[in-house]
Order: C-alpha cells, then structure tokens, then sequence
C-alpha cells in the first residue's frame, strides 16, 4: 500500500484556537499582491522558518507590518502550530487563503520552487 505524502504548514494559533474556530493558515502577500503558502517538507523544517521568523524581533515587526489583522492576535502572542497535510487539505488551505501559488521549503535567494495554483 501506497502512502500519500504529508506537507507540512503552519498554522496561525493554538489548537485550541482551531477547535474554537479562531485559526488560520499563515500566508504572505508578495509584492505583486499574489497570496502564497509557504509549505515544508518536514515538521523541524516549518517549525525553524516559523520561529525564525516569529522569534526575530525586526522579522517579527515587519511580518506584522505586511499581514493584516487576521494573523496579528495569533502572532503577538507566538501561538502558531506545524500541521501536516495530504493533498485534499492543502487544496483546502489554498482556498480559504485564496492562495495563487505555494512555495515549497522557502530559502534566502530568488531560486524557489513554486506550484500555481490553478483558478
């Protein structure tokens, strides 16, 4: 039997902010004001791209300078959880964020490795 393979996202908010319904997927606006999901292939990598930029004071700031309310209360408090996905949820996850594109295992440089998402 063939297992599907799981990508991993981060999740705005606690668990329990999810089963009260409060969570949200972490996305970022680009430039052009396209929406993308960074998406990891490992739960110790989403977990180092979060802190990194949570954690970082002056990544904090800007990250809430370009995000909007919808993650702000999340973020101010450092609630956020790595929650694996098949396919069907990711699908889900473009959706709610209307995601144009994901970008998988984000790195410093112009080189990433992008999947539009089809509309």
């Amino acid at each position: 039997m063939e297992t599907e393979e799981h990508l991993h996202v981060i999740g705005m908010g606690s668990e329990a902010d999810w089963e009260a319904g409060r969570g949200s997927f972490y996305y970022i606006e680009d430039k052009n004001g396209e929406k993308c999901i960074p998406v990891f292939t490992s739960p110790e990598r989403a977990d180092r791209f979060a802190r990194a930029n949570f954690d970082n004071p002056e990544a904090h700031m800007q990250l809430l300078e370009s995000i909007g309310v919808v993650h702000a209360p999340a973020l101010t408090s450092g609630r956020f959880i790595v929650m694996p996905l098949r396919a069907e949820g990711l699908a889900r996850a473009a959706a709610m964020v209307e995601a144009d594109y994901l970008v998988r295992d984000p790195r410093p440089g112009d080189q990433q490795d992008i999947m539009r998402v089809p509309k």
